[in-house]
């Protein structure tokens, strides 16, 4: 009798170490996979000697850009400029390779030949900080972490004037529906940005981009998930974030980029024509087979192949963001 009462006193608790085994080897196996990731080398450096960075709005230059991932070549020796404080605009069917260019710039990725120059001073002199601190993107799906909107916009950032914030939440129109939110800049973006609407996302991306005040600035398809009247709001306030910087845009919808002061049409990695919008209608040729695909008795057409995937629905968003994650940003900025 005593060993059976042993036995049911003893099986709880082994009961619950067998379940803290089954915890520990999954922490174990986590940790060897970030201990992977650690060990991982970096394969783009900054030089040794770098070069000063620009301090004003460059012109950005690719000179026979070729690039494969693997045996994949998405780009076929790309040439083009875009001239120092103006608007440049890349247009051409999914895969042409235009965000693959973003990644050149920002060397996330490293050619297998030809050069990208910001003044003439190619971006592989320029150690990684001071390049990346020249650029600030706006892209289709804004990153928001689930804290304030003030976090969200400063990312860390210290030292800034109430004057400054609210000058830049004004020009980037968030200043136009923080006043119907209870707790203001305070209160909460959600998991993902949840609690705000798909305009009122990319205002504050714009708005955390205008307080970065970099000369370079790249808009990744900004404004397609948007409808047409959240679409007039961003893009007004996309317009004045691109006054004096050397701006590259991104666009599917090409009523976006009609006063682009040059636009460059790209089709399988290649630069097949550049102009103004006026001047690639008169030409002819792939823009102008775009724009009639995308217009018919001067109304635009829904682009259905382009418009943003939604598949990130429910299930992604309810995997919440860490809330240190901003904070990290507050560190790497400490000298």
């Amino acid at each position: 009798m005593a060993f059976f009462t042993a036995m049911a006193i003893a099986f709880d608790p082994l009961r619950r170490l067998a379940k803290i085994f089954g915890t520990w080897q999954t922490a174990a196996a986590a940790i060897e996979r970030l201990l992977d990731v650690f060990d991982t080398k970096p394969t783009l450096l900054s030089p040794q000697s770098p070069a000063p960075a620009p301090t004003t709005a460059p012109e950005i230059t690719f000179n026979d850009v070729s690039l494969s991932y693997g045996d994949l070549p998405v780009l076929h020796g790309t040439t083009f400029t875009a001239q120092a404080g103006q608007t440049t605009a890349l247009v051409g069917a999914s895969g042409a390779g235009k965000s693959t260019l973003f990644n050149v710039l920002t060397r996330l990725v490293e050619p297998q030949d030809g050069s990208v120059t910001l003044n003439g001073t190619p971006i592989n002199t320029l150690t990684l900080t001071d390049l990346r601190a020249l650029v600030s993107t706006v892209s289709q799906d804004a990153a928001l972490f689930d804290e304030t909107l003030r976090e969200n916009i400063l990312l860390g950032r210290e030292g800034l004037s109430d004057d400054a914030i609210q000058a830049t939440l004004k020009d980037a129109h968030v200043a136009d529906f923080l006043e119907n939110l209870p707790e203001g800049l305070e209160s909460a973006a959600g998991p993902r940005g949840s609690n705000l609407s798909g305009g009122q996302r990319q205002r504050v991306a714009i708005a955390r981009a205008l307080l970065r005040d970099t000369p370079i600035l790249l808009l990744d398809e900004a404004t397609s998930a948007l409808d047409t009247k959240s679409e007039a709001i961003v893009q007004s306030a996309l317009d004045r974030l691109a006054e004096g910087r050397t701006t590259l845009v991104i666009a599917h919808r090409l009523s976006t980029i009609q006063n682009a002061h040059k636009i460059v049409v790209m089709d399988k990695g290649k630069v097949v024509d550049e102009g103004s919008h006026t001047d690639l209608l008169a030409r002819g040729g792939l823009y102008a087979d775009l724009y009639r695909l995308q217009f018919r008795d001067g109304k635009q057409l829904v682009d259905h192949e382009n418009r943003p995937k939604r598949a990130l629905t429910a299930a992604k968003s309810q995997d919440r963001p860490q809330s240190w994650l901003p904070r990290l940003f507050k560190r790497w900025q400490r000298p």
